[in-house]
């Protein structure tokens, strides 16, 4: 559905990497579509002197808040010349400890109360459980839970929003997406580059707090959450097309689903949760002490009924053999060759497998496992990126797709005791690949 609402997309930190690499070329896309309103302006804010098409350029310093007041003048004027009020979304393409300032300084320069006003913030949300209940306090101080879209843009690929439909649009999945027929889920990410040059970031971050605690939680959230009713009275309308309405719940019930989350024990952190580091990390951040994870293979469960004794397994790691994300359901067997494995690949080759077994042709009654694959690519030309969904949602006030406050404090919540342990533990249980 195109966007009618005049828009005035404002990318703070527009000459950094994402806003080159993704959100310039998901404007263009979503152009291309045909879906932006007529009245569409995009200005880049920095402080640089760069060139760049189709961008309104607007040099301030973010450290002054009269520079804010004047950026408020200067949308008041493109608002001015369009003859009408437009929504105002500001995202934030800058690295998280300059973000919070920024949250501050648009609320105390009276932008943040204009009306249809929306704040899009990049991961991470915050660093820790009491960084990230300090960061959600000063936003909460200047915008409304409305206001703010906080992107995990895993949650905008194709195939994750596809996890929903097909549990729910197909009988056979629908009714054994629980206990009673599956006996464990595994939700890996893996890479194969390594920190390539992130030497500072990934100091700081480490592979717990990169992936684990936003993008493997939240495809855990989407994997074990109930479907809203709405969903189960029907995912098509009449004439076969999407009703979308029921999307406005999943985030409540993505929170439901993470507060019954936990480790399989947080008394024995080392025996649930294993953590390595590739061999040449430490040359390459300079740090010959360096005890940063770069891989980490936790065992959750979920105290949901429909859940109970199913082991949850969440894995990601850089320097591996492949880069790839899934999501895999292994289904309960009474006999070796009745183990049946449904694959649900996020990236790459979006797409479904699942391993069947089939007799071998020939005289006896061997037995022999092959895949029914379904790939995206295989059926459609191209798929949207990431980038572009989380933009159009945004301008939409759809938040379906979007983190919210609850569920960020949820995830910082699971892994808690695993920061805990790794404190006070250095880097005993460190195993080098």
């Amino acid at each position: 559905m195109k966007i009618s609402k005049p828009t005035i997309l404002v990318i703070v930190g527009i000459s950094g990497d994402l806003s080159k690499r993704k959100l310039l070329p998901a404007t263009d896309e979503i152009f291309r579509a045909g879906e932006l309103p007529e009245k569409f302006k995009v200005i880049g804010v920095t402080r640089r002197d760069i060139a760049m098409q189709g961008v309104e350029l607007y040099k301030m310093d973010l450290e002054i808040l009269e520079e804010y007041k004047k950026l408020a003048r200067h949308l008041d004027s493109v608002e001015k010349d369009w003859g009408t009020p437009a929504q105002r979304l500001f995202y934030l393409s800058v690295p998280p400890q300059v973000s919070q300032s920024i949250v501050r300084q648009l609320g105390q320069s009276g932008l943040a109360k204009v009306p249809d006003t929306k704040l899009l913030l990049e991961k991470p949300f915050g660093f820790d459980l009491q960084s990230a209940k300090d960061l959600i306090d000063d936003i909460n101080k200047y915008f409304t839970e409305e206001q703010v879209y906080r992107i995990d843009h895993y949650l905008a690929k194709e195939m994750t929003q596809n996890l929903i439909i097909f549990r729910q649009s197909n009988s056979l999945f629908k009714r054994t997406w629980n206990k009673d027929f599956i006996e464990r889920i595994e939700i890996v990410a893996s890479e194969q580059i390594g920190i390539e040059g992130r030497a500072t970031f990934y100091e700081q971050t480490g592979a717990l707090r990169d992936l684990v605690q936003s993008h493997l939680l939240q495809l855990a959230a989407l994997t074990l959450m109930k479907i809203p009713p709405s969903v189960s009275n029907g995912v098509v309308d009449s004439n076969g097309g999407a009703d979308n309405s029921w999307w406005k719940n999943i985030p409540d019930e993505r929170l439901r689903a993470l507060e019954q989350l936990h480790l399989l024990s947080e008394e024995k952190i080392i025996d649930c949760v294993k953590r390595g580091q590739y061999k040449n990390y430490r040359e390459e951040v300079k740090n010959p002490q360096s005890t940063v994870e770069t891989f980490v293979s936790l065992q959750l469960e979920s105290g949901s009924p429909d859940w109970q004794g199913v082991p949850i397994t969440l894995t990601t790691g850089k320097a591996l053999d492949k880069k790839m994300t899934e999501i895999r359901i292994f289904y309960k067997k009474a006999e070796h060759h009745e183990s049946n494995q449904l694959t649900l690949r996020i990236q790459p080759k979006e797409g479904i497998e699942i391993c069947l077994w089939t007799k071998k042709p020939g005289y006896d009654r061997t037995l022999e496992k092959h895949p029914l694959n379904f790939s995206y690519e295989d059926h459609y030309a191209s798929l949207p990126e990431a980038y572009e969904r989380v933009l159009v949602d945004a301008m939409h006030s759809d938040h379906s797709l979007f983190t919210s406050s609850g569920e960020v404090l949820r995830s910082w919540e699971i892994i808690a005791p695993i920061q805990e342990f790794w404190k006070k533990g250095g880097g005993s249980d460190l195993t080098f690949y």
